[in-house]
């Protein structure tokens, strides 16, 4: 065989992958790789890719020594990604089908004038802060009330998966050590995280402790709206907690729970720290959660990754 015979040989794979259409059973076809955002270096995996199925943009979270690299969210779950998926099959939440909660048997967990929260059975994806009466929803929110069971159907549908606490504080940290994912003063909340700061306290007074900066959104804010962090994340800490897979389960719980993560527009500074959890049940619904859907690399991972993501030069073999 000769010369161009093995070079034809060896690139007839690559050009495969250039020309084909999507198809499930192709691993890397699940993405569609943005070329400006290059690759990790280590890896040679995409840096940021658009998630085929759901639409969702995603960014890598490198490997660790000890972990392995996976995608995860850009930004939290969005209305209009949400609406997506509803209109794809008909879903209703567990707060538009009264599920009850670990406390409250019948209402989503919603926002009241004195800051606190109460039931509503109003409350849904669709219709925000029904008690406040204030709030428009817009497709770039994250989408609300919606449970841990929710996401996990969303999660199924589209082949994604919620991430475990420890994957969201290596994303949230990016690599820092310091005591938040921004530094070590609170007050650089403004910058990265919409958190309970003097725009809250204005309207809610007597609702948690303000951080020393005004961002201008005293509840939930639309994705993206700070700055991201070294990864290009937004919104890993404040806005919404960030509904995770719990790292282990106490005896005395009777039913699954969530891990929480991040804090909210509502929390305080200790609430935004990469080490604070909390957890809520599996079915609960709240006005501060969200969640930012994650995906193994493992499943997408090839034997050559950088071939197989690197722009391949168009040629009259893709016929156009």
């Amino acid at each position: 065989m000769s010369r161009a015979h093995h070079l034809a040989h060896a690139l007839l794979p690559l050009l495969l992958v250039a020309c084909a259409a999507p198809t499930r059973e192709a691993p890397l076809d699940a993405l569609e790789p943005d070329l400006r955002a290059g690759v990790d270096a280590a890896s040679s995996l995409p840096r940021r890719a658009t998630h085929r199925a759901s639409g969702v943009v995603l960014r890598l979270v490198p490997a660790t020594a000890t972990e392995p690299a996976f995608d995860l969210a850009e930004t939290e779950l969005t209305v209009a990604s949400w609406r997506r998926f509803v209109d794809a099959g008909g879903y209703r939440s567990d707060a538009e089908r009264c599920v009850p909660d670990d406390r409250f048997t019948v209402g989503a967990f919603s926002a009241v004038a004195s800051g606190n929260r109460e039931g509503s059975e109003e409350a849904s994806w669709q219709r925000i802060c029904p008690l406040l009466g204030t709030e428009a929803l817009r497709d770039d929110l994250p989408a609300l009330y919606r449970s841990g069971a929710d996401a996990e159907a969303y999660a199924a549908h589209y082949g994604l998966r919620l991430p475990t606490a420890a994957e969201w504080e290596r994303a949230a940290r990016a690599g820092a050590a310091t005591r938040f994912a921004w530094g070590d003063d609170p007050a650089g909340a403004r910058a990265f995280a919409n958190l309970q700061d003097r725009a809250g306290a204005r309207r809610f007074p007597d609702f948690n402790v303000p951080l020393a900066c005004d961002d201008g959104f005293a509840l939930v804010a639309p994705v993206a709206s700070k700055q991201p962090n070294s990864l290009g994340f937004f919104d890993l800490v404040g806005n919404v907690e960030e509904c995770c897979v719990a790292e282990g389960r106490s005896l005395d719980e009777d039913e699954p729970r969530n891990a929480l993560t991040g804090g909210s527009s509502v929390s305080d500074a200790e609430g935004a720290a990469p080490t604070h959890r909390a957890s809520l049940a599996r079915h609960s619904q709240r006005d501060f959660l969200g969640w930012q859907p994650a995906l193994s690399i493992a499943t997408l991972a090839s034997a050559q990754p950088l071939r197989a993501f690197a722009p391949a030069p168009r040629s009259s073999w893709c016929n156009g």
